[in-house]
């Protein structure tokens, strides 16, 4: 993009935004209404258009907008049609199926000559899965229809050509597509130009203006003059549309349209360009190409890939001197055939990236159409007479550049600057010339993860030799920011609010420090408690690297057991600083946290450790509990200046820097009142003064070392429980070993492209993977004393986290010495001693209270036997085996299953027992909180605290199952009885499988 904006009549004002935020700041000014349904990723188009509506928004021709919700997208599709035949500026937003959906209307609206402009999210089509990230698959989905279709490759385009969009629709009467990337263009935050709204009165105008009949067909239907947007609905003006053509009329209806109306586009198009340049100083072209002139090889292709390949070209035109250039295709439809010829004539490849795939056909959409292309200009070229295609370049064979069709960055598969780089190493002389390639992914490891993973590649490549040679690795993947820019990566835990916090912090660099950004959230399906990613980059040039950045100033960790599934420290440059949640009251005990592979990298590479207690101040600082997690983010962003050495770059003072901050939290949370905006600011201001360093790190210091990657995780708990299925397709088992080990240590890009992948079928209970330990700050205690058995909590849990038990005495002891057993091999005195201890046991409930404490009479049980044992020291020490067995684990003698069976019959009554799955459940205290008896109580989660819970569950799980006669439940059929007791089967309780990313309750 070309730019002259001194001299410019509308430059632009200076902004960062979003992508759907652009087209609506545009839509809003220009457009009279618009008919949406929402569908990720351009839902937000739909509701920022609807906020406008609602708060009474006047567009440039002073009417108040019109939105219009429907039932889905092809009605939203049919009503945008009727409002743009009323003679409106009408608008519509969509994104993957919800274009397909809409997609025979559109036809229908082409024929109609209508004026409409489609915004599109660009997003993967769904097939063997739904994705609701970025791929181009609707984008191709409409390029039968007739709609012309224009694609922007970052938030600035969206804006500019949302509105060039309508003026081309409004001068040749065909309606148009202008889209984005979903999520990567869409939700990305950079730095813009915006257009002003007097840019966009005096360019577009009012929809009932009187204008100049551009066309000549046009001039045969409408005069020397006509209105700008042509009412077809107009009853003081009735006609007849949309009728019904037999076979002596249709085909003329057709074919009428190509000369009429579709071929003057081009020529409308480079006029509404040459229009906006001059008004705004920022030039467009159907094609727009960058150091392509002396280019060998080229890199052509759309979206928000084309940045990333321009600062790819500067960097390998510079340390190795390949002469490559890129070709962004502005305009897909209609396809710029004159401008490919001549960019591509002489050159000695160039290699077409699209982010889709269609395997059955010869080639991707754009391949298609430059072969085509090509071809034609080969006919030209052997042509003895006038060339058939005039418009086109005639080619020799040596005039042909060589061409390779690449697939990338489906559904958001992060391309690395590694990839382009090897779309570009392929067509080299020396490169592997592959036609066809899939860059970012693995079909097959160099290196395997685990040893079935070795075996299972082993496996593929025996059955298929080459299929590893489908996917492109480039040789290096360097660091392409702009010299003085400053990058961060966050790792948190999903729903604990680091895209909120990620947002805050680059709209406050950009307010400050006047700097370009990039806030790029790695959006994904990540339930609460998975782990999040989250990127941001500022500096003071602009930045063109859309990807996942890897090299990293600053790396901010809200989570604190990020080391345990992720390598929190990769890209993070030498001198950098970490940032990491932590409770521990001293620098030594973070310090020892940290496992001691990524000690070593933090000292070899000079890396500034901070640590902040952001959930303690958010707990102190939030007046409203249902915040706390989300907040402790925001504490980060305090911690971030006091840490980073930004503050000391910019030469900012603590003053101004805080000034700064508050304006964008009112800014952002000023609607929900200013007691949030306090909260806020109050937590930001001791995040600031409460992140401390740790400056002795000495090698070694605190636990052992913990490889990351490098070999098998355990099984879950529960996942052992589920016998191996005969089918490999619905083996859990199969599954974790190929998939959920991977995703569960923060590894799940590293997945390779196999045969299961690709049916992409997953077996159920999946969920006994996940483990909510992470989102949980606290969770229920059971007070055995005074549990009532009453069933309450068990059953108002919505995650099966806290099952009841009742269980036989003797079942009991001879679970912990079966468990001794195992865990210390033969044991000579135990079993008869325990056998002798169950008398004691009894006797000790009978002459204590009711508050009786369960643990305690059988570890005096214990003592009583030792000293009354002539064993000596060998049933002493197999009796510390047992308690250490039985640990802490709690019973209740209670009414209905102790006191009662002893009534009726002495020494029958059982031991009831509350225990916490400490995987499933996520602290949302539902259970004490409809406990009547004090039973449950909240207790703060801590290590300790948490492997006795893992103790605990682990004994729960030997357990037997509760007898039937406990069972208290008269009649299961006519419901007599009470029925929640069945819960206590633990058949019945593990039937529902938790584990899902519900909010917690």
């Amino acid at each position: 993009m070309d730019t002259n904006n001194k001299k410019a009549k509308y430059p632009g004002v200076r902004v960062a935004m979003d992508g759907n935020t652009a087209a609506i700041m545009c839509e809003r000014e220009s457009s009279d209404a618009a008919g949406a349904y929402p569908i990720t990723p351009s839902t937000q188009m739909g509701e920022y258009w609807a906020e406008e509506a609602a708060k009474g928004h006047l567009n440039i021709s002073d009417r108040p907008l019109i939105f219009i919700e429907p039932e889905g997208e092809h009605a939203a599709a049919a009503v945008t049609a009727g409002l743009s035949m009323t003679g409106l500026r009408a608008a519509n937003f969509s994104s993957g199926q919800g274009i397909a959906y809409m997609h025979e209307s559109l036809y229908a609206a082409v024929g109609k000559r209508l004026t409409y402009v489609l915004n599109i999210g660009a997003r993967a089509m769904t097939k063997s899965t739904l994705n609701v990230h970025a791929g181009h698959d609707d984008y191709h989905a409409i390029d039968d229809t007739g709609f012309f279709q224009l694609f922007a490759k970052k938030a600035q385009h969206v804006a500019d050509l949302n509105i060039i969009a309508h003026r081309i629709a409004e001068l040749s009467l065909t309606p148009g597509a202008i889209a984005q990337d979903g999520f990567l263009t869409t939700h990305l935050i950079e730095s813009l130009l915006l257009p002003e709204r007097e840019l966009i009165k005096e360019y577009l105008g009012r929809p009932d203006d009187i204008i100049n009949t551009p066309t000549p067909a046009q001039k045969l239907i409408y005069g020397p003059t006509r209105r700008r947007i042509p009412e077809l609905w107009d009853v003081d003006n009735p006609v007849m549309a949309g009728i019904v053509q037999n076979q002596d009329s249709y085909m003329q209806s057709v074919a009428a349209q190509r000369p009429f109306f579709f071929d003057h586009i081009k020529e409308l198009a480079d006029k509404a360009f040459e229009e906006y340049y001059q008004l705004t100083g920022r030039r467009y072209e159907r094609v727009m190409t960058y150091r392509a002139e002396d280019a060998d090889y080229l890199i052509l292709g759309q979206g928000s890939v084309v940045p990333s390949a321009e600062v790819v070209v500067d960097y390998l035109r510079k340390t190795r001197g390949i002469k490559v250039g890129v070709v962004d295709l502005v305009m897909f439809r209609p396809f710029p055939a004159d401008l490919i010829s001549k960019i591509l004539k002489g050159k000695k490849g160039v290699a077409i990236l699209e982010r889709l795939d269609q395997p059955l056909a010869a080639d991707l959409p754009i391949a298609r159409e430059v072969r085509a292309v090509l071809a034609k200009c080969l006919e030209n070229g052997a042509s003895k007479n006038k060339p058939p295609y005039p418009e086109l370049s005639s080619y020799t064979a040596a005039d042909l550049p060589a061409v390779y069709s690449g697939s990338f960055g489906m559904g958001s598969r992060d391309l690395q600057p590694e990839g382009i780089i090897g779309a570009i190493e392929n067509m080299l002389p020396e490169g592997k010339k592959k036609k066809q390639f899939y860059l970012s992914i693995d079909f097959i490891r160099d290196v395997p993860y685990t040893p079935k993973q070795r075996a299972y590649q082993e496996s593929i490549q025996e059955a298929y030799p080459h299929v590893k040679e489908l996917a492109i690795k480039g040789s290096e993947n360097p660091n392409l920011m702009p010299d003085g820019a400053i990058t961060v990566r966050f790792h948190s835990v999903g729903g604990w609010g680091a895209i909120t916090t990620g947002k805050n912090l680059a709209m406050t660099l950009f307010d400050l420090l006047g700097y370009d950004i990039k806030a790029n959230p790695k959006y994904g399906s990540e339930k609460k408690g998975q782990p999040t990613t989250y990127y941001l980059a500022a500096a003071p040039e602009p930045i063109r690297v859309n990807c996942e950045y890897f090299f990293v100033d600053v790396v901010l960790s809200p989570d604190p057991n990020v080391f345990k599934h992720t390598n929190a420290l990769a890209g993070l440059k030498k001198g950098g600083s970490f940032i990491i949640q932590s409770d521990k009251a001293k620098p030594e005990d973070v310090w020892a946290d940290i496992p001691k592979p990524y000690q070593k990298i933090i000292i070899d590479n000079d890396i500034h450790i901070f640590y902040i207690d952001g959930f303690k101040i958010a707990r102190e600082e939030a007046t409203d509990p249902e915040l706390q997690l989300r907040m402790q983010g925001i504490a980060f962003q305090g911690a971030f200046f006091a840490a980073s050495p930004l503050m000391e770059k910019a030469k900012l003072t603590e003053e101004t820097l805080l000034k700064a901050i508050e304006d964008q939290l009112q800014h952002k949370f000023g609607g929900k009142g200013q007691r949030v905006v306090d909260d806020n600011m109050r937590v930001v201001k001791r995040g600031f003064d409460e992140v401390h360093e740790v400056t002795n790190k000495v090698l070694g210091a605190g636990h052992s070392e913990k490889g990351n990657g490098e070999a098998s995780l355990p099984i879950p708990t529960m996942l052992k429980e589920i016998p191996k299925s005969a089918s490999s397709l619905s083996d859990i088992h199969r599954f974790w070993d190929q998939t959920g080990n991977f995703y569960l240590r923060g590894m799940g890009n590293d997945n390779i492209t196999d045969p299961f992948i690709g049916l992409s079928v997953m077996p159920a209970v999946s969920s006994l993977f996940r483990d909510m330990t992470g989102i949980r700050f606290e969770h229920p205690e059971w007070i055995p004393n005074n549990c009532t058995a009453c069933g309450n909590c068990y059953t108002v849990c919505p995650d099966t986290a806290i099952p009841g038990l009742v269980s036989e005495l003797s079942d009991v002891l001879e679970t912990v010495v079966k468990r001794v057993k195992n865990n210390h091999g033969k044991v000579e005195y135990l079993p008869k001693a325990v056998r002798q201890m169950e008398s004691k046991i009894r006797q000790l409930f009978n002459e204590n209270d009711k508050g009786v404490t369960v643990n305690n009479i059988i570890n005096e049980a214990i003592d009583i036997t030792i000293s009354e044992s002539g064993n000596g020291n060998g049933l002493a020490q197999e009796m510390e085996w047992f308690r250490e067995e039985l640990g802490d684990f709690q019973f209740a003698l209670t009414r209905p299953y102790y006191s009662l069976h002893e009534k009726n019959q002495p020494n029958s009554g059982g031991l009831f027992s509350i225990t916490i799955n400490p995987t499933t459940c996520k602290g949302c205290m539902e259970c004490v909180n409809v406990c009547d008896d004090d039973a449950l109580r909240v207790t703060t989660q801590t290590e300790d605290s948490v492997a006795r819970l893992r103790k605990e569950w682990d004994l729960w799980l030997d357990l037997p199952n509760t007898p039937a006669k406990f069972n208290r439940i008269d009649d299961l059929e006519e419901k007599i009885g009470p029925l929640e007791t069945i819960l206590l089967n633990k058949d019945a309780y593990l039937k529902f499988a938790s584990g899902d990313g519900a909010c917690l309750g």
